[in-house]
């Protein structure tokens, strides 16, 4: 019976033995073949091999050969790094209880969490004083006095209507405009060449907003910048070719005073820079906290 009792105890002991073994090894194999398949970077305890890499940046919509986009690499591997430490920080407060499986859901929760330790109230100094500093950002009024010559585009109903071609079909018709102009003047101009259009601009100032309905954003935009007096190249918009004059442009300069005016905006956009430095401060510290290793990717 004693002897029973021994093999038996032997018999445990031996299993107990091959199982640690067997943990062991798998455990080590395990460990070394993930190291082996490309670990790229290791967050704390986490490695991001090379497989989940690729997998993300494809989810980016990124295409890159290791050895021709370096910088986007960092880049993208900057953003994995950046999102295991928010990972692990949501894990960290326990927020992952709420949904383990999007990681998604962990990273807005942990940005949402972030933002919500700021709580901002922000004073009348603090506003003003944003104000003061972005003022270009709140610029008000600005009016404008456009003259025009325009030129009706033969291709209207082709493809090909305000392309390259197009302005190459009308290259002699523009050339001559262009240089009656240089050695008339631009009234004289107009009443040589000018066609009938669709919509005409107003002679008087014309707020900056109205511009854009007449000629869209981006001419608008150019002829803000201009002196008076400047001839633009021409430009095609809508279905034809404009020689446009900036006769005339007034500006309103924003001031201090004019805080009132902006306060909503001020709010606004200071609440957005204020939650923007947050982030960065975070990420910043869970980066000062954090063991990172990147490995070479080549």
């Amino acid at each position: 019976m004693r002897e029973n009792k021994n093999f038996y105890l032997f018999l445990l002991s031996l299993i107990l033995g091959l199982i640690i073994l067997f943990f062991e090894i798998f455990y080590n194999q395990n460990s070394a073949n993930f190291i082996n398949n490309r670990a790229i970077a290791k967050v704390n305890d986490q490695y991001i091999n090379e497989d989940q890499f690729l997998k993300y940046a494809i989810t980016l919509g990124a295409d890159f050969k290791a050895e021709e986009d370096e910088e986007l690499i960092d880049l993208v591997l900057e953003r994995m790094i950046e999102e295991e430490l928010l990972v692990q920080r949501a894990i960290e407060l326990k927020l992952h209880q709420q949904d383990i499986q999007v990681r998604k859901v962990l990273i807005e929760q942990i940005i949402e969490f972030i933002l919500q330790l700021e709580n901002l109230n922000p004073s009348d100094d603090q506003l003003k004083q944003y104000f003061i500093n972005n003022i270009g950002k709140y610029s008000s009024d600005i009016e404008l006095k456009i003259d025009s010559i325009f030129l009706k585009s033969k291709s209207e109903g082709s493809a090909m209507l305000g392309s390259e071609y197009d302005f190459e079909l009308h290259q002699n018709e523009l050339d001559n405009v262009k240089s009656f102009i240089a050695t008339n003047d631009f009234s004289a101009a107009k009443q040589k060449f000018n066609e009938p259009e669709f919509f005409t601009i107003p002679n008087g100032l014309i707020k900056y907003k109205d511009c854009i309905q007449y000629l869209g954003p981006t001419i608008c935009n150019n002829l803000k910048s201009l002196n008076p007096g400047t001839v633009t190249e021409p430009v095609f918009y809508n279905n034809g070719f404009y020689f446009l004059k900036l006769v005339e442009i007034k500006k309103s300069l924003t001031e201090a005073k004019d805080f009132s005016k902006f306060r909503e905006q001020i709010i606004f956009d200071y609440q957005n820079y204020e939650d923007d430095q947050a982030f960065i401060k975070y990420i910043e510290f869970l980066k000062s906290r954090a063991s990172i290793t990147k490995y070479d990717l080549k």
